[in-house]
């Protein structure tokens, strides 16, 4: 092809190759460069960041020991900071097990080391807001560890009735997550996964899964307390210590003031396989299907109506959802005509436009379990 031709002529003005064609060349622009270095660095950097945490959390099991060092120490900031990276460090190993030794919730040296600061702490007579925020945390750590000869004793002085009510709540959770563990071991439920690896009809256990004495006796009165957020917690964790006692206090609960207490003693009865709380049951589904009744506030006056109704719809789903599954626990007690009432609540549940989808399928599931005993 001739330099000259029309053909050159047109190729090279289509790459622009003449000068006056070139565009006018500028430096790149700040946000350029951020893109092109400083974006993609910060990425590298949170990655790595991201696989040092992990490594630390792998390694952690080396890190307790100092830890449990500055529990004895006598600088209450050194003593607060350690108690919260051991209790971390218990919740990670939750998660992932350590392998190659023993768990740090199995530890009798953690286990002593927090006991005595719980301990130390509940022996001043006037606590202020840090002390009871430092109580609260250390027994709800406790309720995680596996030393419960050591534990439950100074779980029962938390409990009395004489501390904050915030550190008797937490006491309770923790007494709940203990028994909790016993009651499930017992019942071969695997709490974990979700299932029931027993095939037998649930009754209730022979003997408690806790025989501490004190700890029974806070407990018994937590039940009949004046507040009611300390009888509902009380409640559950009456279902988890089961026993001919607990079963008797149970049913007794079952007439209590608050809903939300009556709530949990009919699920406790339900997890232990008591067949006395079957009407009971169908009458919390049935009154849980229904939308808020202002007069059943009527009789609390200082109570906001818009805020009771608000907490009503709340609870609403949690409680249904904890009715379908306490009425498969129970589905094997139920006589025909009680079966055929359930399962009609149930459908119910299904036809629902008010709830959530996570409700809906759960009562639909329930529904393909609800089968009568050969």
């Amino acid at each position: 092809m001739a330099e000259g031709s029309p053909q050159s002529e047109q190729l090279t003005q289509g790459y622009g190759s003449r000068p006056e064609e070139l565009p006018p060349v500028t430096p790149p622009s700040a946000g350029f460069i951020v893109q092109l270095f400083l974006i993609p660095a910060l990425i590298v950097m949170a990655v790595v960041a991201v696989w040092a945490l992990f490594g630390k959390l792998a390694d952690s099991g080396s890190d307790w020991a100092p830890l449990v060092a500055d529990l004895g120490s006598g600088n209450e900031h050194r003593q607060w900071r350690a108690a919260q990276e051991l209790a971390q460090m218990i919740r990670n190993e939750q998660l992932q097990p350590p392998v190659g030794r023993e768990p740090l919730a199995s530890n009798p040296l953690v286990a002593d080391a927090l006991v005595t600061l719980l301990q130390d702490s509940l022996k001043s007579t006037t606590p202020g807001a840090e002390d009871v925020l430092q109580q609260e945390f250390l027994v709800r750590a406790l309720g995680a560890l596996q030393a419960d000869e050591k534990t439950l004793p100074v779980l029962a002085l938390a409990m009395n009735q004489s501390r904050d009510i915030e550190v008797r709540q937490s006491s309770l959770m923790a007494l709940t997550s203990i028994a909790g563990r016993r009651f499930d071991a017992e019942m071969g439920y695997d709490a974990v996964n979700g299932s029931d690896t027993s095939q037998k009809l649930r009754s209730p256990l022979a003997q408690p899964t806790i025989s501490d004495a004190a700890v029974l006796e806070e407990l018994w009165k937590a039940t009949q307390d004046p507040e009611a957020i300390i009888r509902h917690l009380a409640a559950y964790a009456t279902a988890n210590v089961s026993g001919p006692k607990a079963i008797e206090q149970l049913k007794v609960m079952l007439l209590d003031g608050d809903r939300r207490t009556r709530a949990n003693a009919v699920m406790g009865l339900a997890r232990n396989g008591v067949p006395d709380a079957v009407d009971a049951l169908t009458k919390l589904l049935r009154d849980s299907l229904k939308p808020f009744d202002p007069t059943s506030v009527a009789d609390q006056p200082k109570v906001d109506l818009v805020v009771a109704e608000r907490a009503y719809l709340a609870e609403q789903p949690i409680l249904i959802r904890n009715c379908l599954r306490a009425i498969v626990d129970l589905w094997g007690h139920m006589q025909p005509a009680q079966q055929a009432e359930t399962r009609e609540l149930v459908s119910e549940v299904t036809a629902s436009t008010a709830f959530a989808p996570d409700v809906l399928l759960l009562a639909r599931a329930t529904l393909d379990q609800l089968k009568v005993p050969q």
